[in-house]
């Protein structure tokens, strides 16, 4: 809308656009830090749509004299963020670049610190019933001002986040390609059916549940065969058990053979005790 009305323009500065008008230039500033409040979207796209918003409000602050700050061009920006965040294998950063990135940083924040105590001061001014046009003016000035730091902090961090996400979606797109197909297969719904062990019963079950699907054992085997859920039969006929498997096999055999070897052993002790212990030879009393 404000693009629309032609509000502003290439020619003029700010001294010439009416008091009332001032704030509407912070409408890109405020697209962009809505855009990037969205979830429903792409992050990619969101982040370049609030991106190039912050950057024509930087324009329009550049082109009114709100701000001497030269915008760098893709290029240059780029270039500079990868001084700050260089991986692994590349040259190494220019720590000269990386110091005067920090200083600017440093910088800006005590200038926004000011500008911040300065918009308090001037916003109960504000509110007044009676307020000067000159104070309204000072106002919208020190407002656009203070978004002027919160585009270039903005635009920093996404000019960081950029490369990240490019980096995501390159390593997603491999993962894609040399994934077996069949694991990509969306997720089917359940539905009910029933499973009967032979052809009559199907007809049987089948004939009191029409809305619902009748399968044999073997029917709904090569179904989940089909759909690579289940092994084919050949695949199960020639895969080898596991270690594990063989070890649960063979353990309860070698339990048997212990547990005979013991009872035969106990046996054959109790018949040496009878043989050296004759009945009755205990009993000293003669009590039968």
């Amino acid at each position: 809308m404000v693009n629309d009305l032609s509000l502003f323009s290439d020619n003029e500065e700010l001294q010439e656009v009416a008091t009332s008008e001032i704030r509407y230039l912070l409408m890109p500033a405020l697209l962009g830090y809505f855009t990037l409040k969205r979830t429903t979207q792409d992050r990619y796209n969101v982040i370049t749509k609030a991106k190039v918003y912050y950057r024509d409000f930087l324009r329009l602050c550049k082109l009114y004299g709100i701000t001497q700050i030269e915008l760098a061009t893709e290029t240059e920006h780029n270039e500079n963020t990868d001084a700050r965040v260089t991986p692994a294998g590349r040259t190494p950063p220019d720590l000269l670049a990386m110091s005067n990135i920090r200083e600017q940083k440093i910088e800006r924040y005590k200038k926004q610190k000011q500008t911040e105590d300065k918009l308090k001061e001037l916003y109960s001014e504000v509110q007044k019933s009676h307020v000067d046009d000159e104070v309204k003016r000072d106002y919208y000035t020190t407002l656009l001002k203070k978004w002027v730091n919160t585009s270039l902090d903005e635009i920093d961090s996404i000019s960081m986040e950029l490369p990240i996400l490019e980096h995501m979606a390159k390593v997603k797109g491999q993962n894609k390609v040399t994934q077996p197909p069949g694991k990509d297969r969306q997720k089917q719904p359940f539905h009910p059916f029933i499973i009967t062990k032979t052809q009559l019963q199907k007809q049987v079950f089948g004939a009191g549940y029409p809305g619902l699907p009748t399968y044999t054992v073997e029917e709904f085997y090569e179904n989940k065969v089909k759909e690579g859920d289940f092994p084919a039969p050949d695949q199960c006929l020639h895969s080898k058990p596991s270690n594990q498997e063989q070890t649960k096999t063979e353990a309860p055999e070698d339990q048997d053979e212990e547990e005979t070897t013991e009872a035969l052993q106990k046996a054959r002790d109790w018949d040496d005790w009878k043989d050296d212990h004759r009945r009755g030879w205990g009993n000293r009393q003669n009590m039968g």
